[in-house]
């Protein structure tokens, strides 16, 4: 396979990561926030619930969606370094690194700003939850760069 060839691979398993961690962090950020409602009192219908993450989707897509896109391409390019020296960690290296690019994006967040602007993940489950997106993001990304490219993601 020749380099282009190898990049526009690489580059699509990147956007299919980042649009899954998208969906999984912000249906975690949605669910969180409704859950602190219910807990004051708000009543939320199911259709309600899902509509409303659907709007959450649409709503934090372009800002969420490129802050998981670069996080993303950073912890895969120290991932990509890390496994040039141990290729055996291929199978959780990916994940782990999905995992820590969003977890460090949202600390981030909240050193730049002195707050979470993501209101699900102000606490510890919800941060847990909407960072798990990455690591669901790595494990895409993994499979499909593995199932593109002959020999270990490198």
């Amino acid at each position: 396979m020749n380099r282009w060839g190898a990049w526009l691979r690489r580059s699509g398993a990147l956007l299919a990561a980042a649009a899954l961690a998208l969906v999984i962090a912000s249906a975690a950020h949605s669910l969180f926030v409704q859950q602190a409602l219910r807990e004051v009192g708000a009543r939320i219908p199911p259709g309600t619930a899902l509509a409303t993450m659907g709007r959450d989707l649409g709503g934090l897509a372009p800002a969420l969606g490129a802050v998981i896109l670069v996080a993303l391409l950073l912890g895969f390019l120290v991932a990509g370094l890390i496994l040039r020296a141990v290729p055996r960690l291929a199978a959780i290296a990916w994940p782990l690194a999905g995992w820590a690019a969003l977890a460090a994006a949202l600390w981030l967040m909240e050193v730049a700003f002195g707050f979470t602007p993501l209101a699900g993940a102000r606490t510890a489950a919800g941060f847990v939850a909407i960072s798990l997106g990455g690591a669901a993001g790595g494990w895409l990304f993994g499979r499909l760069a593995s199932h593109t490219m002959p020999g270990p993601v490198r």
